[in-house]
């Protein structure tokens, strides 16, 4: 069992304002979990913390059901991956994933039956001999993954181990990933602040800011049904589309809705002249940008209080100037003055 538990976790770095504080979080066993959120709200420092590299002001960190308090980190049972591979330039990538496994006393048989099944899984069995120097920054990566499984461990950390890598790369080492991860079936952690990854990589998301966690859930459930306004302007390309309730003059609904929310798919674009919905939310603006993604068109209006995204698979949208942004009733969310989700029936 690798289930994660953080308890009461606060942490600080000198005198200003905690990184973390107070702290409570769950993490499955098993499952693929991402720590969201932009730079700044603590998510490589609850990966340090769970991984024994940084100590914490109050609070205690669980791993198995086994406390980690005075736990060395080798001794915790995690394999971590960083973000600049940590290899060593002199060595082979042989013997860069067999290092570790010496400092372990494993012996040569089982070590050369540990790197074989690693290089198999990440496809790197042509490159054993070669030096870091010589390979590109994908399979660098793939070599400190390799260097993570031969450890076998309980759970494995990740710290934005794609960041350095070009669009083509991360979304090939994505799925590699994934399907890493259902081979080991352990629990992996994995911090980001790309929703892409997150999203497409995830079994279960925290979303995090200022170190506090705005909404634990999966992907889908964070898509569909985000539980504040960060969730919802922070989840999405473009995020949701936020305007004020009194803006629209939206009538019919409870007096605690103060904010209305769509996905810019789940809106339309119509000419100013054209006949509109009934049940639906109606807002005039100026269109001023079209943007072409492939098989859909993102498409920017201006109105008098805000902007509103549209993504639209309609190859033509109505030409530069006055249009109406409409989305129907069942597309959207309500949020309160403190910015949380209203359910309105």
């Amino acid at each position: 069992m690798s289930s994660i538990k953080l308890k009461g976790i606060t942490k600080s770095y000198g005198k200003n304002t905690p990184v973390i504080k107070n702290l409570n979080l769950s993490i499955t066993d098993g499952g693929f979990t991402i720590l969201l959120g932009p730079s700044g709200c603590g998510k490589s420092t609850i990966l340090r913390i769970i991984a024994g590299l940084e100590s914490t002001d109050i609070g205690s960190v669980e791993i198995g059901g086994r406390d980690m308090s005075g736990v060395e980190p080798g001794d915790r049972g995690v394999a971590m991956v960083f973000q600049n591979y940590a290899l060593y330039p002199t060595m082979t990538v042989r013997e860069n994933i067999e290092f570790g496994l010496k400092n372990m006393k494993i012996p040569k048989a089982e070590r050369d039956e540990r790197i074989d099944e690693s290089v198999r899984m990440v496809g790197l069995e042509d490159f054993l001999d070669r030096k870091p120097k010589s390979l590109s920054g994908g399979q660098r990566q793939r070599v400190a993954l390799a260097r993570a499984i031969v450890k076998k461990s309980e759970v494995f950390l990740m710290d934005e181990p794609l960041s350095n890598l070009d669009a083509k790369l991360r979304a090939q080492i994505r799925t590699d990933l994934i399907e890493l991860h259902r081979k080991l079936g352990i629990t992996f952690v994995y911090v980001t602040h790309d929703q892409v990854e997150a999203m497409s990589m995830g079994t279960e998301i925290i979303l995090l800011e200022a170190g506090a966690v705005r909404q634990q859930a999966v992907p889908s459930r964070l898509y569909d049904a985000p539980e504040n306004l960060f969730a919802a302007r922070f989840i999405g390309s473009p995020p949701m589309n936020v305007v004020e309730a009194k803006a629209l003059g939206a009538v019919g609904l409870p007096p605690a809705v103060k904010h209305i929310a769509f996905r810019p798919e789940k809106a339309l674009l119509m000419r100013a002249s054209s006949p509109l919905p009934y049940d639906a939310v109606r807002i005039r603006g100026e269109l001023t940008a079209r943007e072409m993604l492939g098989d859909r068109v993102v498409c920017k209006v201006k109105t008098d209080s805000c902007c509103i995204y549209a993504k639209t698979a309609d190859e033509f949208p109505p030409e530069y100037g006055t249009v109406t942004v409409v989305a129907h009733r069942e597309h959207l969310h309500f949020f309160d003055d403190d910015e949380r989700r209203v359910e309105v029936s």
